[in-house]
């Protein structure tokens, strides 16, 4: 199994990389993607994957830049997957619901509705045990609402054979289901999206970076991937870096667009 980055950004200017977004191989065939913010149709063909045979895709949230991405890959070809994600809460709509907006007869890409089909498989973020979301053979998806602010988000599990990656998204890290949901991990795909000395909204939606560190720590992950890098300069990156070091002795990577990690 291979995890490839196809966007390691978060939502604001990022110096040339994509919006999140990940592609995960097995057996040299690209089969699971996990959410598609901005600029990753470019990176997805430049990996020379083939959208017809994605099994799964995953959303974690319907902020745009973990989502908008996704009607684009879809055009013009079209095709058949399964898609997760959350159910709905406030301004955000259900993951079914979301995909009848987007691509459903009378929704934005109504010119879609003929071209693909679309299986929802919705995970209730406010369920205290995690949900599969797909099994085959030895490959099983799990899925876990995490605290985001007021967004219904989702971290996954992929646990393929012995090797696995969790996915933790964007969230506060507040949630100790998640630690134990994630414990054993071989790697840890966390988005570095505020400062240590962040407070407010900024604080309620993503982890401080030495929350980041002790929550690979307390899940024992063997390899942590800093990703959504959302920092204004390389030294401030290196800061944050520097918080999550404090708190986990373990092997860490920060992400780049198009890098491919094997995870055993």
């Amino acid at each position: 199994m291979q995890l490839q980055v196809l966007g390691s950004a978060g939502p604001r200017a990022s110096n040339g990389r994509a919006s999140a977004s990940y592609l995960v191989w097995i057996d040299g065939v690209g089969r699971i993607l996990i959410d598609a913010g901005g600029g990753t149709k470019v990176t997805f063909h430049q990996t020379g994957a083939n959208f017809d045979a994605i099994d799964l895709v995953r959303l974690s949230h319907l902020h745009p830049d973990h989502s908008a991405e996704f009607p684009a890959l879809l055009w013009p070809d079209g095709g058949s997957t399964r898609v997760a994600g959350p159910s709905g809460a406030n301004v955000f709509p259900s993951i079914d619901a979301f995909l009848n907006q987007l691509s459903g007869a009378g929704g934005a890409f109504a010119i879609l509705a003929a071209r693909i089909e679309l299986d929802a498989i919705t995970v209730d973020v406010t369920a205290e045990a995690p949900t599969e979301v797909w099994r085959q053979g030895d490959i099983l998806v799990r899925g876990l609402g995490v605290p985001h602010g007021d967004v219904p988000t989702i971290g996954y599990r992929l646990d393929i054979g012995d090797a696995s990656i969790a996915f933790a998204s964007d969230q506060n890290g507040t949630s100790p289901a998640f630690i134990d949901f994630i414990r054993d991990v071989d790697m840890l795909v966390t988005h570095l999206g505020g400062p240590e000395n962040s407070t407010g909204m900024i604080a309620a939606l993503h982890a401080k970076p030495s929350v980041w560190g002790q929550m690979a720590t307390d899940a024992n992950a063997a390899h942590v991937l800093v990703s959504h890098v959302s920092t204004p300069s390389q030294a401030e990156l290196e800061t944050r870096l520097g918080f999550i070091r404090q708190n986990y002795r373990g092997p860490m990577t920060v992400a780049e667009d198009l890098m491919c990690i094997e995870v055993e």
